[in-house]
């Protein structure tokens, strides 16, 4: 099963997904046509009140918006299985950034029942904040009581950590389950980005602020290790209105550039349209948007994020399009701090490279490569 997910403005990305999904079914694939949010503008768009469990639309194609609340309460109740603490999932708030992985965890139950998932994911901030909450989990856990298994695992965290366990009012089970919980939602973060299953489609606002945006968002989501396949540029202006004209110079133009930042991924463009009366007229801007390029995911292109450990160790980032001085880096223990913009990255460094402070960073094109210092008259 391959996931495309299409972020960018709210109820844009709902009309990306939804008319690739149907050019998608039409192919003969089978789509799941996702919704991850609370407000599920895709529903709205096809007409459907409810689709807590996938919904049929139509041959091959199906609808499932996620609720967030009702998965959190199962996730919750797999957790406290030992019966405590005696919280219900019903009394638990929804964390900022939980949607994403419950909803690929939600996800694991269909793959064997359908070839595409598209994705609405909604604003690249929001998805950007869940993407990153693995590290700041990480960073507590660290801070507070030490990581004594998985990624980052070290004796040495466990022995600084602010509360010694053995003073904490909770019983080593629930810290062993706080420790695996963090493991988990590394590994959920793992699954979810590699590029072999899942791929970005970013809705690109066609004007001078959304390309702006765009700069800092996709080598941002390419920072925590999600591949941007191709770019959709929308909604677009339709031509030979005078009153429009200067809008669509505008849209043309940066539709243009946005091919020259970002060589080797195509741009698509899904002109503005009203509410679709069925799915038949989906299918059809869906061949008007790819005109002729198959909707599908194409092979899975290079993970973004490549770690090298001994004996020449070294880590490779591909921030496409990101400007020279909104790129920042920190040495924090094992830990390399990536600064792409207002956005930050907690990375596990690899063996090789990890407790040391001499390391050279040099740009080759998009990639950013870090390598240990060399030391004069070596």
């Amino acid at each position: 099963m391959q996931t495309l997910i299409f972020t960018g403005p709210v109820g844009v990305t709902a009309r990306a997904a939804a008319v690739t999904a149907a050019a998608a079914a039409q192919a003969g694939s089978r789509v799941l046509l996702a919704s991850v949010g609370p407000a599920h503008p895709v529903a709205s768009l096809l007409g459907v009140t409810s689709a807590v469990e996938p919904h049929p639309l139509g041959p091959n194609l199906d609808l499932w918006c996620i609720d967030p609340l009702e998965d959190l309460s199962k996730v919750w109740g797999a957790i406290r299985s030992g019966g405590n603490p005696t919280i219900t999932g019903d009394e638990l708030p929804v964390i900022p950034g939980s949607d994403l992985f419950l909803a690929v965890t939600g996800l694991q139950k269909y793959k064997n029942d359908y070839d595409v998932v598209c994705a609405d994911a909604g604003p690249p901030e929001t998805l950007l904040r869940s993407l990153g909450a693995p590290d700041t989990f990480r960073w507590f856990v660290r801070l507070l009581i030490g990581l004594d298994r998985g990624p980052g695992r070290s004796s040495a965290s466990v022995a600084r950590a602010i509360i010694p366990t053995a003073l904490l009012p909770i019983s080593t089970d629930w810290l062993g389950r706080i420790q695996d919980a963090r493991v988990q939602l590394e590994r959920l973060r793992d699954e979810m980005v590699s590029s072999q299953f899942s791929r970005v489609r970013y809705v690109l606002p066609p004007d001078r602020s959304g390309l702006a945006e765009a700069r800092l968002n996709i080598p941002a989501l390419q920072l925590f290790g999600l591949a941007v396949e191709s770019l959709v540029a929308a909604p677009l202006m339709p031509t030979g209105v005078a009153e429009l004209e200067p809008m669509v110079a505008e849209q043309q133009a940066v539709i243009q550039e946005a091919g020259t930042i970002w060589q080797g991924r195509p741009v698509y463009g899904l002109p503005i349209f009203g509410t679709p009366d069925n799915l038949a007229a989906l299918m059809t801007l869906g061949s008007r948007m790819y005109n002729g390029d198959s909707p599908l995911p194409g092979a899975p292109p290079a993970a973004p994020i490549r770690l090298t450990g001994l004996p020449d160790p070294q880590v490779a980032l591909d921030l496409p399009g990101l400007p020279r001085e909104l790129l920042g880096l920190t040495l924090s223990g094992d830990e390399l701090i990536i600064r792409a913009g207002p956005y930050r990255r907690h990375l596990l460094m690899p063996e090789g490279l990890r407790g040391i402070t001499a390391i050279r960073a040099s740009r080759q094109g998009e990639t950013l490569i870090i390598r240990p210092r060399k030391e004069t008259g070596t």
